[in-house]
């Protein structure tokens, strides 16, 4: 009696449970799950390996095999070599005629290393459009070619793919990395290199990429002799680590000039904070997705996973040198000053691109690597996770761009109302209202979209954000009934901003203390005294506010004449200094009313008191009196009045006392 195997196979999204039950209901079959790789256990690996090293020694008979079956052999190899060199001329040849038209059309912007990045970007994105487009032409030149030259034979036309595809993948590398660096052009330089260190990048690049071109080359000509058979595994393994220590040769080596971008060696900046210390460590993150990559590679060639993990060796390295490149350029670009006449909305739309390719680039990988992100969950596991990750990674690009664009679409508007320059006195000028309520507008904006951020992208993994709502409303009553002075501080500070009381660089009085206003939080404000000190006030202890700094002063002052000066001719003489400090163009947009006199305002002793008055910009006045105090001097000297100063007259026999007992002098 003859026993049949019971082999039930059941599909990709069946839950655990469901395999349980399949298996008490069937306990003799052997249950399969479609699409389900298990684990590689140590003692597969080690048989996988053993058979792969000790089959290696067959992969010269193999090679021999497919040589003698390929139609005309040396001939046919030939035929590529010279399809390809068509196809490239071809392509110079476009490529030249399409240089000339663009010449004749004036297209050529001149070069430069002072061009902004729009036009950096203009012409950068022009040339490597170019070359995609002549990439294109020869790929289609060398597929007709072929097809006209070569046999019609299906495995030699698949080898002549995988020749075509390993030298277009080195050369886009290659184009991208000309296209960032531009060693000779500074005027389409996607990214803010010196030319020294693009020089160096390039460099780099140029040698990776024909190292992954000569791998690839092999691979192509490994593949189509031998598959996947075991003879071919060891040597396929070997190139996967070669093609993988290529890239991570590559982060290694740039790492420097990409980390200058990150963080400038510049004076004033701290180079010991984290964000600092991660800057400096950049490339192992992408040495470790290598690593990671390769290890699946090899895991595939062995067979101990899926074979479509080996598919994407290349395409992996290429995929990760690009983002890494493309992302350092848009953050350097975002940081830098030519960006700083851009909208908000623009600044908004580089972080956004700067996310999204961080999560395409994610998404591309871990489909590569054989794992699709974007399928509907299944039950458990990866699977289960993966397409709640992605979700949440795109609202999190989508949370920080916006709040990138409202930062500085609030910060780009609060310039340019006020007048905070006091002269050097410390008592504070015109402040700007925009620039007052910045910090509190930045906070909450922050705080509205951090928030909402947070819990969509906690939604979106699948987490239940509703008793996080509950309890956060109730920790907000919690909070408002045990913190009544800090509720009086925010709401006081709510109004005095909504009454524009003050602003930032206003000298103010209050109850609480006197000072310039340095720093408006939402319960405080910080003063700093015209001597020093610093004092931070609760709004809810600030009670009458008396602005000092508030569109004009008047500024007052007075002088003594002798008793036989002529008042009305000291008048006309206050009114000509005051002329002359009207015409200073030191003075120009900071007096809004001339020097003045009031006349004789007092009669001390034997003496008139002059007064006069100026009408001056806010932290203005005290420049303005200085220069009045020069004029009204050389203008008394010039009409010989001296300024009255009291003497005392001792009559003779005055100084006879105790202290002088020798009588008068």
């Amino acid at each position: 009696m003859s026993s049949e195997a019971v082999i039930l196979s059941l599909p990709a999204d069946a839950s655990d449970e469901l395999v349980e039950q399949v298996k008490a209901a069937f306990p003799g079959a052997t249950i399969s799950v479609e699409g389900a790789t298990p684990a590689p256990t140590p003692l597969e690996l080690e048989a996988a390996l053993a058979t792969a090293v000790s089959a290696s020694g067959g992969l010269g008979g193999v090679v021999a095999d497919w040589w003698s079956g390929i139609p005309g052999g040396a001939t046919s190899l030939m035929l590529i070599l010279v399809a390809l060199v068509a196809a490239y001329a071809i392509e110079r040849g476009v490529r030249v005629l399409a240089a000339r038209g663009s010449a004749h059309a004036g297209g050529m912007i001149g070069k430069g290393a002072e061009a902004t990045f729009s036009s950096r970007l203009e012409e950068g994105g022009r040339w490597l459009i170019g070359r995609a487009l002549s990439l294109i032409v020869f790929v289609v030149a060398a597929r007709v070619i072929g097809r006209v030259m070569l046999p019609a034979d299906p495995g030699l036309r698949d080898l002549g793919l995988g020749v075509l595809g390993a030298i277009v993948l080195g050369r886009a590398v290659l184009a991208v990395v000309a296209a960032l660096t531009a060693p000779q052009n500074p005027s389409r330089r996607l990214m803010g290199f010196s030319d020294t260190d693009a020089a160096d990048v390039f460099r780099i690049g140029f040698i990776v990429a024909n190292a992954l071109i000569l791998i690839r080359l092999i691979r192509a000509l490994l593949v189509d002799a031998a598959g996947a058979a075991p003879e071919a595994q060891l040597a396929l393994i070997i190139l996967a680590v070669l093609n993988s220590a290529a890239g991570a040769i590559f982060f290694i080596a740039v790492r420097e000039p990409v980390t200058r971008l990150m963080v400038p060696d510049a004076p004033g900046i701290d180079l010991a904070g984290w964000r600092t210390w991660l800057a400096r460590r950049w490339h192992w993150a992408f040495v470790g997705l290598i690593v990671i990559d390769v290890a699946l590679k090899i895991f595939g060639i062995l067979g101990v996973l899926s074979p479509d993990a080996n598919d994407g060796a290349g395409p992996v390295i290429f995929l990760v040198m690009v983002a890494a490149l493309v992302v350092s350029a848009i953050a350097t670009y975002r940081r830098g000053p030519d960006v700083e006449d851009w909208s908000g909305w623009g600044l908004g739309a580089l972080v956004f691109a700067e996310g999204a390719v961080i999560v395409g680039a994610s998404i591309l990988l871990l489909r590569l690597w054989g794992i699709d992100p974007l399928a509907a969950p299944s039950e458990g596991g990866l699977g289960a996770l993966l397409p709640g990750l992605v979700e949440a990674g795109i609202i999190t690009v989508i949370g920080v761009a916006l709040w990138r664009a409202s930062a500085a679409l609030i910060t780009r508007n609060a310039g340019g109302e006020g007048d905070t320059d006091d002269g050097g006195d410390g008592m504070g000028g015109e402040g700007s209202r925009l620039e007052t309520v910045v910090p509190i507008l930045r906070g909450f904006a922050f705080a509205v979209i951090g928030v909402t951020t947070a819990m969509t992208a906690l939604a979106a993994m699948g987490v239940n954000v509703g008793p996080l709502i509950a309890s956060a409303g109730v920790v907000g009553l919690a909070v408002g009934f045990g913190a009544q002075k800090l509720v009086s501080d925010v709401i006081s500070g709510l109004f005095y901003l909504f009454e524009d009381a003050f602003r930032l660089g206003e000298y103010i009085v209050t109850d609480g203390g006197k000072g310039t206003v340095e720093r408006i939080s939402i319960r405080s404000a910080r003063l700093r005294h015209h001597n020093g000190p610093i004092y931070t006030i609760p709004f809810s202890a600030m009670g009458t506010i008396q602005n000092h700094s508030r569109d004009f002063v008047v500024m007052k002052f007075s002088f003594q004449v002798p008793e036989d000066t002529d008042v009305e001719m000291v008048r006309k003489l206050v009114k000509k200094a005051g002329a002359e400090l009207s015409s200073d163009p030191e003075l120009e947009g900071k007096l809004i009313s001339p020097l003045k006199s009031q006349g004789a305002v007092s009669i001390q002793g034997r003496s008139f008191e002059i007064g006069c008055k100026f009408t001056a910009r806010p932290g203005q006045q005290f420049l303005v009196r200085r220069k009045a105090y020069v004029a009204l001097q050389r203008a008394l000297r010039n009409a010989g009045i001296e300024l009255f100063a009291p003497t005392l007259t001792l009559a003779p026999g005055e100084l006879s006392g105790p202290g002088n007992p020798s009588g008068p002098a």
